[in-house]
């Protein structure tokens, strides 16, 4: 069960009078699309007009997100970072924008620019801040944007027994308040005050496990950290951003930045063996990645181990070259390809990028690994029988009867390149066949490797060097004045 606080006395902030200030600060790099699409709904959420004001910090994008707020959204303030600071960089000059310029701001609501907000998101969360004094945030609900009746969490807890994460997931609990261990930053309200007094978020991790690290930080102070069941946000599933660009260096900061936090929220013998049980993890889930073929993956989680071990934070670079796969395949005169898809978006976009592969190399023959709701669609591109359909499990998992159905497939269709988005560890019987890594959205691939055996090799040696350093020499931590069990 999830520790459930009791709603306190109903709140009406639709009065004027009684409505605190809210500056919302939204950060955004490279979404111009998803960035407006929010400024709209803002403009009629249920919130007193002229008790909420608008900051959008940009991360010196680079496509047409400026010249559009400015010239659509003149109302809102827009901040230009010089530089892209990352989730923590852009909402921490948001914030010290409001604390600066408009210190009269009770609230500050932290929102990513891909979220779809309820119209009374912001409503519920200030309700239940100021019937709770000792709380210093709340966090909406969140949803998946693609399957608006799933719920991705409702904040979340901190094991600091296994160094893991645990979403909080009620069921059809529409009005429930929740003391959760930390909320979500895509749709966070913060008391102002609070963050004057504990401050910003740690701009070193530049992304991921900053909010995290924020909500373990005030609760440590003995503030509260809430989220509510009434307030609702849509945003794209976590689990399901694996097949982009983005995915490789997620992957690092994830794995560094997990580190990071267990490293300083945690002492003695038992931080020691956390850490050593976080990085055997991390190194299996980078020989999952190199069996399955993602290789850059697989290299960027060692990479955050090593950066750990270095205390080297901030944003790291990652060069990503991308692949145009129609010229790929003609160079290559690659007649047969198999396509492998663990998520699908509604738009077709991935059936789409198949097609073009079709129009530029005529007699291309395609097989294909799908999930269930779009096999027909693929038997009309391939053939009856040149499909495989599988049932998908939670969280994109196969069940084992599936998996044995989709490898006998590999092992005896003739492809020759497969593309997927992404692969899995139990794919290792594909070793010594080109993968190629397909970010659908953009077009292209972002990485076409083969796997080899000294890419294997070379993985269980690396664990066992960070095993002996986590354990014998783990770097030094932060004073965070914390207790040796986490806050």
């Amino acid at each position: 069960m999830s520790p459930k606080r009791e709603a306190g006395p109903a709140y009406n902030v639709s009065v004027t009078a009684e409505a605190p200030t809210v500056q919302v600060v939204i950060v955004t790099w490279n979404k111009e699309k998803d960035v407006t699409r929010l400024l709209e709904q803002l403009k009629d959420i249920n919130y007193p007009e002229g008790k909420y004001e608008i900051a959008v910090v940009d991360n010196n994008s680079t496509d047409d997100t400026v010249q559009i707020i400015e010239s659509t959204y003149p109302w809102v303030r827009l901040i230009k970072n010089p530089q892209n600071l990352g989730g923590a960089g852009g909402f921490n000059t948001g914030m010290r924008w409001v604390l600066e310029n408009r210190p009269e701001s009770k609230y500050m609501w932290l929102l990513d620019n891909d979220v779809l907000v309820d119209r009374n998101a912001l409503e519920e969360l200030v309700a239940v801040m100021e019937c709770s004094p000792e709380a210093a945030m709340c966090g909406s609900k969140v949803m998946n944007v693609a399957k608006p009746s799933e719920i991705i969490e409702a904040g979340a807890f901190i094991d600091y027994d296994f160094g893991q994460t645990r979403s909080n997931k009620p069921q059809d609990d529409h009005d429930s308040i929740y003391q959760v261990d930390y909320v979500a930053a895509c749709s966070l309200l913060v008391r102002s005050e609070s963050v004057r007094r504990l401050g910003l978020l740690n701009e070193s991790l530049f992304i991921y496990w900053d909010d995290m690290e924020w909500g373990a930080r005030f609760k440590a102070s003995g503030y509260e950290v809430l989220a509510s069941a009434a307030s609702v946000v849509y945003h794209p599933s976590w689990a399901e951003r694996t097949g982009d660009t983005s995915a490789i260096w997620r992957r690092y900061y994830r794995t560094r930045n997990r580190l990071w936090f267990f490293s300083n929220y945690t002492t003695g013998a038992k931080r020691r063996l956390l850490l050593a049980r976080i990085a055997l993890y991390s190194t299996m889930f980078a020989l999952a990645n190199c069996i399955g073929g993602d290789l850059k993956a697989s290299r960027a989680i060692i990479r955050g181990i090593e950066d750990f071990l270095r205390d080297a934070y901030g944003k790291r670079y990652f060069h990503l070259p991308v692949f145009g796969l129609k010229d790929y395949l003609s160079d290559r005169m690659i007649g047969s390809i198999c396509v492998f898809l663990r998520s699908v978006q509604p738009d077709g976009r991935e059936e789409g990028f198949v097609r073009g592969l079709t129009s530029k190399c005529p007699g291309l023959k395609i097989f294909s690994i799908v999930p269930n709701e779009v096999e027909h669609t693929w038997e009309d591109l391939c053939g009856n029988n040149n499909v495989l359909s599988y049932r998908r499990l939670r969280g994109l998992q196969l069940s084992w009867t599936d998996k044995l159905r989709v490898l006998r497939f590999l092992w005896t269709k003739p492809w020759k390149l497969l593309v997927t988005s992404p692969p899995s560890y139990w794919m290792g019987g594909i070793r010594g066949r080109e993968v190629a890594i397909v970010d659908f959205d953009k077009g292209v691939a972002v990485s076409i490797e083969k796997l080899k055996l000294k890419d294997l090799l070379r993985i269980p040696f690396t664990a066992m060097s960070f095993l002996v350093r986590v354990l014998l020499f783990p770097p030094a931590t932060e004073r965070l004045g914390l207790s040796s069990d986490g806050p």
